[in-house]
């Protein structure tokens, strides 16, 4: 029973996780696959270069919903931490490889902080507030990506040893990482050698015809 219910977990965080924001958006609004201009993602940055800010908040709430959803959902059906913290990884392996645009999907950072914020509101906020001035400092998303999703597992391992969050939360933390981890890893190289594109450039380079982001 119990390897059902985790079976099942992550069967519905995957789909949701794998509803296709971004590529929709791109048919929608320009006819084309925004997988084929900028950095080749479906998320809410390469949204932004290529599709401008209405479509960026548009691809960035629902990808955090995307998060939040089916976290919700586990959360009226059980109290298993350990399930909550399956169906939030699920939904971001959902957006990194989804299903229905074959597996070539986004970088999952929207998708983390819905499910941060279904963990524990505040963090998500804190988080949002300091990626928000990473942003402003430094223009790269990437940067912002990289140091909030890490902080937020980190904090919630130092919440954990306090008990005052369940460890399942301490896990999906630095999976989440991991995962943003490795899909940013073109985004270092490029950070590294000075050719990462600031927030916005990049959008009219056809994927695979210079650096991007």
């Amino acid at each position: 029973m119990a390897v059902t219910s985790y079976a099942v977990a992550a069967l519905v965080g995957y789909l949701i996780g794998s509803f296709p924001t971004g590529y929709l958006l791109g048919r929608l609004l320009r006819g084309i696959d925004i997988r084929e201009y900028g950095s080749g993602a479906t998320g809410a940055t390469n949204v932004l270069r290529v599709l401008g800010p209405k479509a960026f908040l548009a691809t960035l709430l629902v990808d955090a919903l995307k998060g939040w959803i089916p976290l919700l959902l586990t959360w009226y059906l059980t109290e298993s931490h350990e399930l909550q913290a399956t169906v939030g990884v699920a939904a971001i392996l959902g957006h990194d490889f989804p299903l229905y645009i074959g597996f070539r999907g986004g970088r999952g950072v929207a998708t983390t902080f819905g499910v941060y914020a279904g963990f524990l509101f505040p963090l998500a906020l804190s988080l949002t507030a300091l990626g928000i001035f990473i942003l402003l400092a430094f223009r790269y998303m990437s940067v912002m990506s990289l140091v909030t999703v890490p902080l937020g597992a980190l904090t919630l391992l130092g919440l954990a040893i306090f008990h005052l969050a369940p460890w399942a939360y301490v896990v999906f933390g630095f999976a989440a990482s991991f995962l943003v981890l490795v899909r940013h890893l073109g985004n270092i190289q490029r950070l590294l050698a000075g050719t990462e594109p600031k927030l916005g450039q990049g959008g009219n380079v056809r994927y695979g015809e210079s650096s991007h982001g």
